[in-house]
């Protein structure tokens, strides 16, 4: 299930809009070793903010995940708490010549969650 926010207004669809962001993405859920963040995973496409997100379920709360705007720029972790959004990491692909740099990603997410006792 995705969600798309645009002009204020938020609806639930089963596939959201194609785009690069949005492909990495859903790539990167399906890579989430931990079972507990792939159950409640989702596709949040902002389009209002002009942001794509997985955002995942954890004990604080949902934390959004944030799909860089170019290549050379980092995944943002970003905790979505009672008093609003808050950056609590980032995540850098660190060599993009390996073939599957976007297993990395998902597998340091989790890890920086699961090391943070966030799931």
């Amino acid at each position: 299930m995705e969600i798309i926010i645009a002009q204020g207004h938020v609806t639930a669809v089963a596939r959201g809009p194609e785009s690069e962001k949005a492909s990495a993405a859903r790539q990167i859920a399906t890579y989430l070793p931990l079972p507990s963040l792939l159950d409640g995973a989702r596709v949040l496409h902002d389009q209002d903010e002009n942001m794509t997100a997985l955002q995942l379920p954890t004990h604080a709360g949902p934390v959004l995940v944030v799909m860089p705007i170019t290549e050379d720029c980092q995944y943002v972790i970003i905790h979505e708490g009672k008093s609003g959004r808050r950056i609590i990491g980032t995540v850098r692909r660190e060599d993009r010549r390996v073939r599957q740099p976007l297993r990395q990603v998902a597998y340091r997410v989790a890890e920086f969650l699961r090391s943070r006792a966030l799931v």
